[in-house]
This record gives C-alpha cells, structure tokens and sequence, in this order.
C-alpha cells in the first residue's frame, strides 16, 4: 500500500484507490496506517462506500458528514466522557464545505474545504472524499471529522532555579456546545505581575458570516496583589473566510490602563542617570525604575477585498484612531527638584523609557499578495497529523499616515513590508526565506528636533528556517534570524534566553533596549512513536545567539540540551513539550535550565507564527 505524505485530497485518493473494494468492505483499518487514514477507512467499510477514482466532470450529488465523537471503541480509552462532551454538529461542519450539491466537483475546492476545517483548530482528523453514486456520471462527498476533547487546561511556565519566571495558565472550551465557539478563563504570570481575564471567540455570530472576538484582563503587581488595571479588546467583522469571498470588513476597539514595568530576571530594571558612572559607589548617581502608568485607547473601522485565483490578491483600506499616554508613577522613584541636573534627569526619562505620547487619526490600507497553492505536511508544529503550509512567494505591504490636519499631534508615515517565500524539497521537506521592515518618516518638522524627510524607529528582520524531509531518522530542523533597530525614539526591551530560542539559559538572559538580535537554532526531532493513544517524540537541539548594541562586543552564548514532545490527538492537534538546556560556552558556569510549554520551541511554519503578536513589516516572529 502507498503511504500518504498528508491527507491532501490527491493523496488521500492516491492511497484509497490502491486497495482493492473488498479490503475497504470488509478489512478493519491496521494500527500502522497513517492516523487520519484509519478513520477514513473505518467510514468506507461502515457505510459500503467505495471512493471515486476519477471524480473530474462529474457532479456532486449529495454531501454527508462522517463525525467521529473524541472518544472511540476502538482505542484504550473509556467512551462515557463523550456524554460530558457536545459532538461538533452537522451544520458546524457542513457551512465549511464549499463544494454543493449540483456543483461540478473541484479537487482545489474540496482541499480548501479540508483545510478549513482544520483551521478550526476542533478536529484531529479531517477528510474529504469523493466516492461513487449510483449514477455513474455522479458522486457523493463525504466530510470525515474527528473531535479534539475541547474543554481542557492549557499551562505554560518556566523555571529558573526555585523562581517561576513565567506561568500560564488557562481553562478554555474550544468548542462550545459542539457549535465551534470559544470561551476562556486565563491567568498569566510574569515576573513582576499577573493578569486574570477571560476570553470568547464567536466565528459565526448569530449563524452569519461574522466575526466576534471579545477579550478583558485585570492587572495585578505580583508581591502585593494590589490592582494595577484593565485592559479589553472586541472585535466584530466578516474575515475573508475562503478564497471565493469577495469582501468583507472589520471594527476594532481597544483599552488598555495599566502600569507598566520592565524587568529581568525577576527584578525591575533600573533607569541611571546619562554618562553617570554608576559602577562606582562614590558617584551618587540619579536612579529611577522602569516603571510606569501606561493608557492606551484605540479604534480602526477597515474594508476588505479578495479576487484572484491561481494568484489571490487581498486589499484593506480604512481610518484608525489612537492615544497613547505614560506617566511615572509613585513606585518610579522619580527624584524631585528644580536644579539643572534634576530635571535633565527626568527628561531623559521621558526621552528614553517613556512611550511617546500621541494622538493619531490616520487612514490606513494593506494588500497581501500570495500563490494559492498548498502542501499537507505532517510532523512539523506536532507530531504525526496533517498541517497545511502555503508555498511560493507571499508579498504584504501597510501604511498608515496620520496627519496634524485631521486631528493627530503630528504627521507622519508609517509603512512596513516583508516578503517570504516557502517551498517544499525533497517530498515533505520545507526551505523558507523571509524578510520585514518597518520605518516611520516624518512628515513635517516637530517641537521635539525631528526635520521633515527623516526616518526614524526602523525595524528590520531577516529570516532562514525550514526542515529536512521526514527520513526514517526524523527530521532536522534549522532556523536563523536577525533582528536589527535603528533611530528608535523610544527603545524597546530586546531579550533572548529561555523560551524564546535560547533554551540553556533563564529568561531574559540578556537582555538591551533598542539592540540587535542574532539567534539560531538546530534541532533533531525524531520521528512520532505511537504508543496506545500517544504520539511520542524526543528532541536534541543546539541553540546560539547575542543581544548587542556594537557587533564587535557582542557576547555569543550556546546551549545544548534534550526534549521531549508529546502529543495526544484525543486532546490537541499540538504538541507538548519538554526541554532541558545547559550552557556550553562556559560563561555562567553549570546549570540545568527546565522548561514546559505547548508548541515546538523552534517555529517553521506561518501556522505557529501567528501565535507570537511580535511581527516586523506584517511578518510574525518568535520575539
């Protein structure tokens, strides 16, 4: 029997139409068939169907959906909580299928349909499948879907020594009455706050193609528990849902009031005094925290517009509103005084660890440009399920542009772009190359010094990663990328170490404000071991990278280290793991770095990028 690279609908029908009807008939699905193959089998043999060979020109007759519940005889698991549990319904997954009845079928159609649904992020198993109907000049489609138990724990952290530098957790039911809505309870724990808050996702509000997403989080600062703020985001829209909708739009509101703070290593970082030689005890430099009152509030209303078929183009344009607003507060230390160097003091904590205040009303477009054509991995993000990558070349480009005449505190523009292109090598190898930008240029000259014509808070990223084909050994995995700042008006905090790709080493590590970062990763991934109902991996990885303002003073750290990963396809389609790092340059002496999140360490697809809110020119980044 041939095997499946993934469950593409070609190479579903590719390994179907190699077995004879009668071992579809009669043979029980074999634990060493594909996972998702099993199931497609099972519901060939259950209902006497025989999948069509040569579907071209032939109309689709009738639709039926095969819905497994999580739980299945067949495994070593116990079926009574599928009563705690609501099978997705019937018109949960048939408003996904875009083929119809009396509609002349369409392989592109129907892998857009799997992909889709897998989408969803609720199923384990998806297939679509032509087979035969009584008229020979028709055929039937069969949507096969397996449920992931939706209601589950989600928890990250990381551990360096006794001190938990980051815990997270959240309670979520991903698929609300087996009707694909989502409800959150989350808590969030950072070195020196947490948040409690909730979230509900809605994808098909009141049945119709729209979209609602509503988020809230208090703020707390972690050693006293007092209040520090709220933050809130709701979003209503009508996503572009599949590559045949023409438009849709979105509304954007958001509010956030709360202090702000920015440590390493579980401890607040300092502010010192400008050319202050804070080393020496004599000195008696002037020191505050970086630590402050931050108010956000922000709007956008935006049109969307797709064409295209082979090649799809899609375009947005509206206005935006924002303000932005920071403080110190008392827990800053700010010193108080009218002399010269006080108050030099305290503008150069405004300059350089205060966000700039504005107020923007801008009009804003974007346009993304990408090959439809996909490829169905398996053994990327997880282990042993099919994962849908984008291949060829994908082009975006933003610019938003407010101006003092329509009510902002100064004109400006702020553009960003990138380009990556994938593509698939050797079977189910990956090879992508990708790169971002982002700059503001001033429009007119400002109170502050800054001259029209000049740019300023330039940001670009540069990124190689991919993997090799699955092997009988498994897969090795690379990934390098540089981030580089230039004329930041007010730096960011850039860090590397622990769960962000230097896995030796705490969180944070190093650490600067408005520097560059190099960071590479190698990592071998065995391939899935199935085990009853688990899907096994283990991994070996070795990670380099620097934080630096001068290249030549740049401080390259390694690591080295072991994981595990694991992935139970009656719970999620992703993959838990498990890393233990230790430094190999020698520079901070042994130790043993532990750490347990979801997801693979060393992100190679778009699927896992969209994880990270961290993005450079439109192309999403592990930060």
């Amino acid at each position: 029997m041939r095997r499946a690279r993934g469950m593409g609908v070609l190479a579903l029908l590719l390994v179907l139409t190699s077995l004879p009807a009668a071992s579809l008939a009669q043979a029980a699905p074999q634990p060493e068939m594909n996972y998702e193959l099993r199931h497609v089998i099972s519901v060939m043999r259950g209902n006497g169907l025989i999948p069509e060979r040569a579907p071209d020109g032939k109309t689709v007759a009738w639709i039926r959906t095969a819905r497994f519940p999580v739980f299945i005889e067949e495994e070593p698991f116990p079926t009574w909580p599928n009563a705690l549990h609501f099978t997705t319904t019937e018109p949960t997954v048939l408003r996904e299928v875009l083929l119809k009845p009396g509609m002349v079928w369409d392989r592109k159609l129907a892998e857009e349909t799997a992909r889709n649904l897998r989408g969803l992020a609720i199923f384990n198993v998806v297939a679509v499948v032509p087979v035969r109907a009584e008229d020979p000049q028709q055929i039937g489609l069969v949507v096969v879907t397996r449920d992931l138990w939706s209601l589950r724990t989600e928890t990250r952290f990381q551990l360096t020594g006794s001190f938990i530098d980051t815990l997270m957790v959240q309670l979520t039911e991903r698929n609300l009455l087996g009707r694909d809505k989502r409800a959150s309870l989350r808590f969030n724990l950072e070195p020196l706050d947490y948040a409690l808050g909730a979230v509900y996702v809605d994808p098909r509000l009141l049945g119709e193609k729209l979209r609602l997403v509503t988020t809230v989080d208090a703020h707390f600062e972690r050693s006293s528990d007092d209040y520090d703020g709220l933050s809130g985001y709701v979003e209503l829209g009508r996503p572009l849902y599949d590559l045949q909708q023409r438009w849709g739009f979105g509304l954007v509101a958001q509010y956030q009031q709360y202090t702000e703070r920015q440590a390493q290593r579980g401890g607040l970082l300092a502010f010192t005094e400008p050319d202050c030689e804070g080393g020496d005890p004599e000195a008696d430099c002037l020191s505050a925290g970086r630590i402050w009152d931050h108010r956000f509030v922000g709007t956008a209303a935006l049109g969307r517009v797709q064409w295209g078929k082979g090649w799809i183009v899609r375009a947005a344009g509206g206005l935006g509103f924002l303000r932005v607003d920071a403080d110190p507060n008392d827990a800053t230390g700010l010193p108080a005084g009218d002399d010269a160097r006080t108050v030099a003091f305290r503008a150069a904590f405004a300059d350089t660890v205060l966000p700039r205040e504005r107020q923007w009303v801008y009009p804003t477009a974007n346009v993304r440009f990408f090959e439809n054509r996909h490829q169905v991995f398996r053994d990327l993000a997880g282990f042993g399920l099919s994962e849908d990558v984008q291949l060829g070349p994908e082009v975006f480009f933003d610019v938003r542009a407010p101006l003092e005449s329509i009510g902002s505190s100064e004109s400006l523009v702020d553009m960003g772009g990138s380009l990556a292109w994938r593509e698939a090598w050797g079977g189910d190898g990956l090879i992508e190359l990708a790169g971002g930008v982002r700059a503001r240029l001033w429009l007119s000259d400002g109170d502050d010094g800054q001259a029209a014509g000049e740019w300023f808070d330039i940001r670009t990223l540069a990124r190689v990663r991919g993997s090799t084909p699955r092997l009988g050994f498994g897969r090795v995995v690379l990934r390098g990328d540089w981030v580089t700042q230039r004329e930041q008006l007010t730096p960011g905090l850039v860090t590397l170490g622990g769960d962000n790709g230097l896995r030796g080493y705490p969180s944070q590590h190093l650490f600067a404000f408005g520097a560059d970062r190099l960071r590479g990763n190698l990592e071998y991934r065995t391939p899935p071991w199935v085990v009853s109902f688990l899907h096994l991996g283990a991994v070996a990885f070795f990670d380099i990278g620097t934080v630096y303002d001068d290249i030549n003073d740049a401080p390259l750290l390694h690591a080295a280290g072991l994981g595990l990963r694991m992935v139970v396809p009656q719970a999620s389609s992703f993959a838990y793991r498990l890393d233990l790092g230790v430094p190999t340059d020698g520079s901070d002496g042994f130790f043993v770095k532990l750490g347990f999140e979801t997801n693979q360490a060393v992100p190679v697809t778009p699927k896992e990028d969209r994880l990270y809110e961290f993005s450079v020119g439109g192309l999403a980044n592990q930060p």
